[in-house]
């Protein structure tokens, strides 16, 4: 649509502003507004392109609808969304689940109705007042969790010391970057060749095998650490009680263990809490209803 905008111009109004001016009661910022440059404040070309990660309905969100993929890190989404309904805070949520091509291992492309990167997992939902509008789309597994806890918990992973507010605020950070990007490279380096057809496989082992084995040693610094986390006191990453941490980083933690990146009887405390998530009522029905998760079939 043509506008007369300069966003280069401080006293033209803001992005969030010309969007509260157009929207409509119900809804705040709908979209992006972006443009391409121009020589004057006349005739700029702006181009809507639908928000993501932002809820902007004085509405509620509705009943979410998760988009999973097997053997993803939607377990996150999908452990934490049957904690809400275990505890009755959720009614229901809906579920869309995804085969990976058993050749690729790549999601299907109709994942990118969820969102056009369409990578898992992905969470949509439209307003609770108005359940045909158009649905806002939610990414990245920790800010999903975040959005969840901020719009359905109900105060439910609410940290209760400002100490274990911070140590959960971290550990959901550490999971998602230090153990996450190690165990990623680890695995890398270990499917390869177990991918690679036979005629190739032995001279890819032999290349890739000792770069595996450098990575999964670097692996032990993080599960000291880990280890040294945890107490009786204390024993989930989330503090004294289940928080958004201990969702994000079951999914690395998960991966590591079915690789045999990670030995119980060397972190005995990182075990326990381990085989408890895995003990969780939630959890068991999390990895029911992805289909596949870590070679395991439901």
């Amino acid at each position: 649509m043509e506008c007369n905008f300069d966003l280069s111009d401080p006293s033209q109004p803001s992005y969030q502003t010309r969007d509260l001016l157009q929207s409509t009661p119900s809804k705040l910022n709908p979209t992006y507004t972006t443009s391409t440059p121009a020589s004057s404040a006349q005739n700029c070309v702006m181009t809507s392109v639908p928000q993501h990660n932002y809820w902007g309905y004085k509405s509620p969100p509705g009943t979410p609808t998760v988009w999973s993929l097997t053997e993803s890190g939607s377990i996150r989404v999908l452990w934490a969304l049957e904690e809400l309904v275990e505890q009755n805070i959720l009614e229901s949520y809906n579920l869309k689940a995804f085969q990976r091509s058993k050749t690729t291992h790549a999601a299907p492309e109709a994942m990118k109705e969820g969102f056009r990167l369409g990578k898992s997992p992905i969470l949509t939902v439209s307003p609770a007042n108005a359940p045909d509008e158009p649905p806002t789309s939610f990414v990245e597994g920790r800010l999903i969790l975040q959005f969840l806890a901020d719009h359905y918990a109900k105060g439910l992973w609410d940290p209760k010391t400002p100490q274990d507010q911070a140590r959960d605020i971290f550990f959901q950070e550490f999971a998602g970057t230090t153990v996450s990007t190690l165990t990623s490279l680890t695995l890398t380096m270990d499917v390869i060749p177990e991918a690679t057809p036979w005629p190739l496989r032995p001279l890819l082992k032999l290349l890739f095998v000792p770069l595996m084995s450098v990575f999964k040693g670097k692996l032990a610094e993080p599960f000291e650490f880990l280890e040294d986390t945890l107490s009786d006191e204390k024993p989930w990453f989330g503090g004294s009680k289940l928080g958004l941490a201990d969702f994000c980083m079951i999914f690395p933690l998960d991966a590591c263990v079915v690789r045999k990146y990670f030995d119980g009887t060397k972190y005995p405390k990182v075990n326990r809490w381990h085989k408890t998530v895995h003990e969780l009522p939630a959890y068991q029905r999390a990895v029911k209803k992805m289909g596949e998760y870590n070679g395991v079939k439901a």
